[in-house]
């Protein structure tokens, strides 16, 4: 019979530990089925609550906005509630790069979130892959809200967009 030692034990625990969780997150990372295929952007689509979602330019992830309040209106703050989902699917991706503009009928931008959190023209990290963005349009009209992603896992991507067009009461 084989007599094994205190120390012999623990690294064997050690080993069987570090292999478990290995195998988890490999699991994980190999489950969450990103595609980074070329695709034809798809329009704006509702989702019968008023919220919009939308495919990335390239097809990487969906993009699901959800506004409130509704209507949107130009004298109180309207939150922008913005979910970067794993495409063709209802589950969150973590760890998403990201910028986003508002544009008004113009075309002049009126927002830019990396400019409100002091870092313009870098991108901005959301570790939970869900946003919330606060802004107050000062006028009634057409707006375009562009999200822009530039990575996806700490993994830098070819920039992929979406355009929400939205009406202003």
């Amino acid at each position: 019979m084989v007599k094994l030692s205190n120390i012999s034990i623990k690294s064997i625990l050690i080993v069987l530990l570090l292999t478990a969780g290995i195998f988890s997150i490999s699991t994980k990372l190999l489950s969450s089925n990103l595609t980074y295929a070329q695709s034809s952007p798809t329009p704006s689509s509702s989702t019968g609550t008023g919220d919009l979602k939308k495919t990335t330019s390239a097809g990487a992830l969906d993009i699901l906005l959800q506004i409130s309040p509704q209507p949107i209106g130009h004298t109180d703050p309207t939150s922008f509630k913005i979910k970067f989902m794993t495409k063709g699917t209802d589950t969150v991706q973590p760890h998403i790069d990201y910028d986003v503009i508002i544009n008004d009928s113009n075309g002049k931008q009126v927002f830019q979130a990396s400019e409100l959190a002091g870092q313009q023209g870098k991108p901005l990290h959301t570790a939970e892959g869900i946003v919330t963005i606060p802004y107050t349009f000062q006028s009634a009209g057409d707006y375009s809200i562009n999200v822009t992603i530039y990575g996806i896992l700490f993994s830098p991507i070819k920039p992929e967009f979406a355009d929400f067009t939205i009406k202003v009461a």
